[in-house]
C-alpha cells in the first residue's frame, strides 16, 4: 500500500507567550513543521503529505515553504473548530487503500524506528499507535480529594503518529461527530475494537511550553 501522512498544525501555541504559533518555531534553525516533515520524507521520498493548518497562517506557510524550498506536492487543507475537524479535513485529501499516519507537527523528533513500527503495524494489523511507557508514579484523584496509587506498569503515554489503514479510519471519522475524542486511537476504536499498539521513542516529544523546546534543542543533537 502507498503511504500517506496528515500533518496537524492548526494549534495556536498560546502555551509559549509569543505571536507566532509554536509549530513556526525554530528548533536548530528550520521550523519544528519542516523538521516533522523531514521525517516523514526520510521514511518514505513518496509519501502523500497533507498539511492542516488554520486559514490564518496561510500566509506564513508560503513563506517557509519558499524560504525552505519545500516540493510543490505539499497538499495543505484548512483546519476545523477542533483537532477532530482538522483530522477528518485532512484524512478527505488521502485516498482509500492507502495506509495514513496522524501526526503532530510540534513532535518533530519521531524517530525512523517508530515510523517504521508504525506503518508496518497498520499494513498488518489495522493501526499502529507509538507508546512508551512510564517512570513516574502515579495517582489517582477521587471525587473526595483523596487518592490512590496506580500500576504504572499498566499504563503508557501515547504518542504520534498514529497510523491506520485509510479507507478503516475514514469510515470511524464518518460515523462518530463528537468533538470530544482527544486522539485518533480513540475515534478509530470507538468502530473497531483493539488497537495495535507499538513502541515509539522517548525523544518524540510534544513541544508545547519553552521548556519543550530547549529539551528539544538538547535532544536533537544526540543521534537516533
Amino acid at each position: 500500500m502507498k503511504r500517506a501522512v496528515v500533518i496537524v498544525a492548526g494549534g495556536s501555541g498560546i502555551r509559549m507567550g509569543g505571536d507566532l504559533p509554536k509549530q513556526y518555531l525554530e528548533l536548530e534553525g528550520l521550523p519544528l513543521i519542516v523538521h516533522s516533515l523531514r521525517k516523514f520524507r526520510l521514511f518514505d521520498p513518496l509519501m502523500k503529505v497533507v498539511f492542516v493548518m488554520a486559514p490564518a497562517h496561510l500566509e506564513h506557510w508560503k513563506t517557509i515553504h519558499n524560504a525552505h524550498k519545500l516540493d510543490s506536492e505539499i497538499t495543505v487543507a484548512h483546519g476545523g473548530a477542533s483537532r477532530y475537524d482538522s483530522v477528518k479535513n485532512g484524512l478527505a485529501h488521502v485516498a482509500d487503500g492507502m495506509v495514513v499516519g496522524i501526526h503532530d507537527a510540534v513532535r518533530p523528533l519521531v524517530s525512523q524506528g517508530t515510523l517504521e513500527r508504525t506503518y508496518s503495524s497498520a499494513l498488518r494489523w489495522g493501526s499502529g499507535i507509538p507508546v512508551i511507557d512510564l517512570d513516574d508514579s502515579l495517582r489517582m484523584l477521587d471525587e473526595r480529594g483523596g487518592s490512590a496509587p496506580v500500576d504504572r506498569s499498566r499504563v503508557r503515554r501515547v504518542q504520534t503518529p498514529q497510523v491506520f489503514q485509510s479507507t478503516l479510519i475514514k469510515q470511524a471519522y464518518q460515523r462518530f461527530t463528537d468533538p470530544g475524542f482527544t486522539d485518533d486511537a480513540s475515534v478509530y476504536e470507538s468502530e473497531f475494537g483493539n488497537l495495535k499498539l507499538v513502541e515509539g521513542n522517548r525523544e518524540n516529544i510534544k513541544i508545547t511550553t519553552t521548556t519543550d523546546l530547549l529539551m528539544a534543542e538538547s535532544l536533537i543533537q544526540t543521534p537516533e
